[in-house]
């Protein structure tokens, strides 16, 4: 007996009833933040653009220059740190524990023994003096440490004249640089709402004395406040890396779908490496390594999924107008 090919298993799929019902449900409705543009429309210009571009392809080469910013990226904001400390966490109450929280948000955020690779290498950074911050070695460092979201950048570029522009390299270098310490000061500024937080909770406990359920309560509106703060790191990227000619809106499917898929992934790889993982018996040292690039690997992915969405949406946007316009005139 001859089984059916691919080609006509395809064919049967797409005659049943209630694929078909599907499509046709997509094809006339439209979701919160698409601009009226249908599901079907938004989906089809996603699949055409990921055999188009090779996202995979496109991750890796973001998760590299990513990997070769991390330390640029650590030198050039800790650098910043005594500043930091004189001007602004001296004058918080809990501020001598910022250290401590930053370490503990990095090993929450990153898998493995990723966020120890991390740690040691901030401790040797703080700890030895640094030449100030017009020293050729800072600015050089600012240099490197934008190279990732420069990469991310060029990745973001499109070909669709109505929806996106070109920028000069200048433009683009001096962006990157902006958004490079746009989103440190977004890591800086989790951490010391975690300090407030908990010194706010503790004059709580003091005056009022907490139950369990309130302090459950506040906990989770901590989380809930630095997750915000991770939403608008994600927004900020797709509002000013992109080159759209209209600006994506701070609230975009994009940024919510990459939100989500980040922390999910986080979360699932962290608790893979610490369970199921062997990279450190296999590859010893070396493996933590292999880690970090993984994760950035996901979530450089999760980045692009997350613009080649707004990216559909806008185009199919701009398209639409175009045929009304026509229309009209004709």
């Amino acid at each position: 007996m001859k089984l059916p090919s691919l080609k006509e298993w395809k064919q049967k799929f797409w005659s049943l009833p209630i694929v078909a019902e599907v499509l046709q449900w997509s094809k006339e409705k439209s979701l919160p933040g698409f601009f009226k543009v249908p599901i079907f429309d938004v989906v089809v210009f996603i699949l055409n653009e990921i055999k188009r571009y090779a996202l995979i392809m496109k991750a890796n080469s973001m998760a590299f220059s990513f990997f070769l910013s991390l330390f640029p990226s650590i030198i050039a904001l800790f650098t910043l740190l005594p500043y930091l400390r004189e001007y602004l966490i001296a004058h918080i109450p809990g501020g001598e524990n910022f250290m401590e929280y930053l370490y503990r948000e990095i090993n929450l955020l990153l898998p493995g023994n990723a966020g120890d690779m991390l740690i040691q290498t901030i401790e040797d950074i703080t700890t030895r003096p640094r030449t100030g911050l017009l020293s050729l070695g800072f600015l050089l460092a600012i240099w490197f440490a934008s190279n990732g979201i420069l990469t991310m950048m060029n990745s973001f570029e499109k070909s669709y004249k109505q929806t996106f522009k070109r920028r000069s390299a200048l433009r683009k270098r001096v962006l990157a640089i902006g958004l490079t310490f746009l989103l440190g000061s977004l890591l800086f500024a989790s951490i010391i709402l975690v300090i407030v937080g908990n010194l706010l909770v503790d004059l709580l406990d003091d005056y009022v004395h907490l139950d369990r359920f309130s302090e459950v309560a506040i906990a989770l509106l901590r989380y809930l406040i630095i997750l915000a703060l991770f939403y608008t790191g994600m927004a900020l990227i797709y509002r000013y890396a992109a080159a759209a000619r209209k600006r994506f809106h701070f609230f975009t499917p994009g940024a919510t779908l990459a939100t989500i898929l980040s922390i999910l992934s986080s979360l699932g790889f962290s608790f893979y490496v610490d369970n199921f993982g062997t990279y450190n018996k296999l590859y010893g040292s070396i493996g933590t390594i292999i880690v970090v690039m993984l994760w950035l690997q996901i979530n450089s992915f999760i980045l692009l999924a997350g613009y080649e969405l707004n990216a559909s949406i806008a185009v199919n946007r701009d398209l639409k107008a175009e045929r009304e316009e026509e229309e009209d005139e004709g």
